[in-house]
C-alpha cells in the first residue's frame, strides 16, 4: 500500500509521527502539496492500493484518481446515523431542515447547528440566534444574484438542535469492526492530547464498532462524555482527514496495512 501525505498536515503532531513511522516500517509513501485546483503537486500515480492523508478537500483528488481506499470517505448524513445508532448520537433529538425553510422566528437564543451531510460547508458548533439570522439572510441574498453560485443552496439541509454540555472529547480509530487506538483531545475548553481514554468511553466505542451498521470500514469516531458521564457520538470523520492527536500511529498503520480491498 502506498501512503500519500499532504505536506500541510505535517504540522499536526500525529501526522508528523506518521511521516516518521512509514519509512521506519519500509512502507512506500510520498509527500505532496494540494493545489488550488485540488490536484497534488507533484503529481503521483502509484500502482496498487493507495491511502491518502490530508485536508478534507484532498478527497477530490482521491476520487479523481480512483484510489482505493483513498481517504476512506464517509458519505452518510445525520439522519442515517440517528436511524442506525439512535440515542447514541449526541444530536439525536435535533431537527433537520432545508436551509430555505429554517423556522427563524422560533429559534432559541442559542442552539447547535451543522450541515446534515458530511460536506463541511460551514463549521459545526453552537451559535446565537442573532448571528445565525444575519448569516441566513446573507446566504438567501446570494440566491438572487445571477453572477454568484453559492455553496449553500435552498435545498441544503441543516441540523438544528439544543446545546449539549460536554466535559471531555475522545477520538477513536475504528478499523474493520474493532477499536485500534484512541486519544483524549479535549477536556472542557482545554485542548489536551493523551493516548488514554476512560474505560467507560472505550467500552462505548467498542460497542459502536461492533454494531451491525458501520459508516465505513475504517473511520474516526468522536465521542463526548457529559458532566454526568453520559456518553454520545459527536460525529464520524473520514479517517484520512481526521487529526491523529495522540493516537498510537504504529497500531493504526498496521491495521490499515492489513486491510484487503
Amino acid at each position: 500500500m502506498h501512503w500519500i501525505i499532504q505536506n500541510a498536515m505535517r504540522t499536526e503532531p500525529g501526522v508528523r509521527e506518521l511521516a516518521e513511522t512509514l519509512p521506519r516500517l519500509g512502507i512506500p509513501h510520498s509527500f505532496h502539496d494540494l493545489g488550488d485546483d485540488w490536484k497534488l503537486v507533484p503529481e503521483v500515480n502509484p500502482a496498487g492500493d493507495v491511502v491518502v492523508i490530508g485536508a478534507y478537500a484532498i478527497r477530490h483528488e482521491a476520487r479523481r484518481k480512483g484510489w482505493v481506499p483513498g481517504v476512506l470517505e464517509v458519505e452518510h448524513d445525520h439522519l442515517a446515523y440517528v436511524r442506525n445508532w439512535g440515542d447514541a448520537m449526541l444530536n439525536a433529538a435535533a431537527a433537520v431542515w432545508r436551509f430555505a425553510d429554517v423556522p427563524v422566528s422560533s429559534l432559541p437564543a442559542q442552539f447547535f447547528c451543522r450541515p446534515a451531510e458530511d460536506n463541511k460547508l460551514w463549521k459545526a458548533g453552537p451559535t446565537r440566534r442573532g448571528e445565525f439570522l444575519e448569516w441566513h439572510t446573507q446566504v438567501r441574498k446570494l440566491w438572487d444574484d445571477p453572477d454568484v453560485e453559492p455553496s449553500i443552496q435552498p435545498d441544503t439541509r441543516i441540523v438544528i438542535g439544543p446545546l449539549r454540555e460536554i466535559a471531555e472529547e475522545h477520538r477513536f480509530w475504528i478499523v474493520d469492526g474493532r477499536v485500534v487506538t484512541n486519544s483524549l483531545y479535549k477536556r472542557g475548553e482545554q485542548v489536551i492530547y493523551e493516548n488514554h481514554s476512560d474505560p467507560e468511553v472505550v467500552a462505548f466505542a467498542e460497542r459502536l464498532a461492533a454494531h451491525p451498521w458501520q459508516p465505513q470500514r475504517a473511520y474516526a469516531l468522536d465521542i463526548s462524555m457529559g458532566p454526568t458521564r453520559d456518553l454520545h457520538v459527536i460525529e464520524v470523520n473520514n479517517l484520512g482527514s481526521a487529526g491523529l492527536y495522540a493516537a498510537n500511529v504504529h497500531k493504526l498503520v498496521a491495521a490499515i496495512e492489513m486491510m484487503e480491498f
